[in-house]
C-alpha cells in the first residue's frame, strides 16, 4: 500500500468513533484469523484463538497518543488470567519507551510472546507485523459485507 495512502487511512481511522474503532478492531481480529471479542465490553478481548497450540491474545487499542507505561500493568494482568502465549496489540500510533520497559519489569514477561504493532504495521505489512503473523492462523481475506 501507497504510504500516502495509508496515512491517509491512519488518520481516518484515528479521528473514528470508538464504536466504529470497535467494530474495526474485530475486523482486524478477523482478518488475522482469530476469533473476534463482542462489541462492547469484551473484558479487554477484542480477539483470541489457539494457533499451533498456543493461546492467542489480541486488543485493539486504535488511540491518538501513544500507550504509556500505565497499560503495562493491565495488559500483564489480563495476559496472565487469560493464560495467554502469544500476545498482539495494535495501536494507533505506537508505544512509549516508559511503556516497554514497565513490561520488562515483570519477572515472567518473557514466557510471553508480545507482538506490538501499529496500524502503520498493519497497512504497510511492516516486517514487525510479518514477524506476528508468523505466531498466528492463516490471514483470513475479508469483504466489507463481513
Amino acid at each position: 500500500m501507497n504510504h500516502l495512502v495509508s496515512r491517509a487511512l491512519i488518520e481516518g481511522i484515528l479521528k473514528a468513533d470508538n464504536s466504529t474503532k470497535a467494530e474495526l478492531g474485530q475486523k482486524c481480529a478477523k482478518h488475522l484469523g482469530l476469533n473476534p471479542g463482542p462489541l462492547g465490553g469484551d473484558g479487554g478481548i477484542d480477539g483470541e484463538g489457539i494457533y499451533n497450540g498456543k493461546r492467542i491474545y489480541f486488543q485493539s487499542k486504535l488511540l491518538k497518543k501513544i500507550i504509556d507505561a500505565s497499560f503495562a500493568d493491565y495488559l500483564y494482568g489480563i495476559i496472565t488470567r487469560h493464560k495467554s502465549e502469544i500476545v498482539i496489540i495494535l495501536d494507533g500510533i505506537g508505544y512509549s519507551d516508559g511503556f516497554k520497559a514497565r513490561l520488562q519489569e515483570f519477572p515472567d514477561i518473557n514466557k510471553f510472546k508480545i507482538h506490538l504493532l501499529t496500524l502503520s504495521d498493519y497497512f504497510n505489512e511492516t516486517e514487525e507485523f510479518k514477524a506476528a503473523v508468523k505466531d498466528l492462523p492463516p490471514l483470513q481475506y475479508l469483504s466489507l459485507e463481513t
